[in-house]
């Protein structure tokens, strides 16, 4: 039976709007992809005000995961 590990990443919008942030992203999520990490959820995470009828993206959740092998470390 297969077995995964999982990577979740939190992403403000604050960070989205920064100069160089979205080319790290790139980066980062080449890098991950090339230990085997596979993106399989990209959400926003939403924030609301009952009253105002008013929903804005606060941030996003990322979830990644690979197989388990036995010989890889566990490590995040």
């Amino acid at each position: 039976m297969q077995k995964f590990e999982y990577k979740i990443v939190t992403i403000s919008v604050a960070h989205l709007k920064k100069k160089d942030f979205q080319s790290e992203l790139s980066r980062n999520f080449d890098e991950w992809g090339a230990e085997g990490w596979d993106l399989v959820k990209f959400e926003p995470v939403l924030e609301s005000w009952f009253l105002f009828n008013d929903v804005r993206t606060k941030e996003f959740i990322v979830v990644f995961k690979r197989e388990k092998s036995s010989g890889r470390p566990h490590v995040l």
